[in-house]
């Protein structure tokens, strides 16, 4: 059985199974709304399902909050032709969610053209319990790397309308722990997440985020560089779904890794002789921290980062 929604302001349809979210803007951003609809699904242990016309697209904050959801992107084709935005793959309305269709096939994925799509960066940073906090540093770093200025802004949904200030990011963030914190981060046309969760060991801060343009591989070593003695993790990679901003509906490959900065711990823990046979195309050791890149080499990029993963001892990647 299908209800209207009538006491939430972004989800259209519920069901048993889940909240489904239609939006026919042609930029969907993640506005306030749709991620109180994404908690909402989480607490009532549904799926949320945002649906909207072919030429939609997507903004990257919108496009993290679907991945950190567990939520999908239903892209409606025609009359009765859905599929998954990401993915490509058919779907069906089952009577309480969309499902994959059984009889259908998956689009194949666009393939990209050599250097094409957007610059993706992701840093983890574990700030210890005994040591001052200061949060955003990555993301200035980051921001001036591809605009060559400070974020512009912050905020907890988009449009960010905070002007940047880390010490106000900071004290934000303090003030709602042991909660998690995400956060949205502009800067020209460079847009994201700042995600902060307190742990008995410290506080994590995770910075996402993605802007078009090209960075010069000089560029992303500079920005390995500066981040390189508080990071513990930095991957740089390419996403041939984002051409000039928000994602549009093609299916795509994932994004394609270019260089992963292995951070001083974790270099440390095994020794840097053992960081410097890294497999990977070229290993730059930037003080104690090991930037692996991966344009190279006989191996695919997707390979030559899980067997660095492995070869570091890491479970997953920033």
């Amino acid at each position: 059985m299908v209800e209207q929604v009538t006491g939430h302001p972004a989800a259209d349809w519920a069901t048993s199974e889940a909240l489904v979210v239609e939006q026919s803007r042609r930029i969907v951003p993640a506005s306030s709304w749709m991620i109180d609809a994404a908690r909402s699904a989480l607490r009532s242990e549904r799926v949320l399902q945002l649906l909207t016309p072919e030429d939609s697209r997507l903004t990257y904050p919108m496009e993290l909050l679907l991945r950190d959801a567990a939520a999908e992107w239903i892209v409606q084709e025609d009359a009765d032709r859905y599929r998954d935005g990401i993915r490509g793959v058919p779907m069906t309305w089952s009577g309480t969610r969309f499902v994959r269709d059984p009889g259908g096939r998956a689009a194949t994925p666009v393939e990209p053209k050599i250097g094409s799509g957007d610059v993706e960066v992701r840093i983890t940073t574990v700030h210890p319990v005994s040591g001052p906090l200061r949060l955003g540093s990555a993301a200035e770093a980051v921001l001036r790397a591809f605009t060559g200025g400070a974020p512009a802004g912050w905020g907890d949904a988009e449009p960010a309308t905070s002007p940047w200030s880390a010490d106000e990011i900071t004290a934000y963030c303090r003030n709602r722990a042991p909660g998690r914190t995400q956060l949205v981060v502009v800067g020209g046309e460079v847009t994201g997440q700042l995600r902060v969760s307190p742990t008995d060991e410290g506080t994590i801060e995770e910075t996402r985020l993605s802007g078009p343009g090209t960075l010069r591989p000089e560029d992303l070593t500079a920005l390995a560089e500066q981040v390189s003695g508080s990071a513990r993790l930095m991957l740089a990679a390419v996403h041939p779904g984002r051409q000039g901003g928000p994602r549009s509906a093609r299916p795509t490959r994932p994004a394609l890794p270019y260089g992963l900065l292995v951070g001083q711990e974790i270099v440390a823990a095994r020794g840097v002789v053992h960081a410097e046979r890294a497999p990977a195309a070229r290993v730059t050791m930037l003080g104690s921290a090991a930037w692996c890149t991966l344009d190279g080499g006989r191996r695919p990029p997707y390979e030559q980062l899980a067997d660095l993963l492995r070869h570091f001892g890491v479970s997953d990647t920033p």
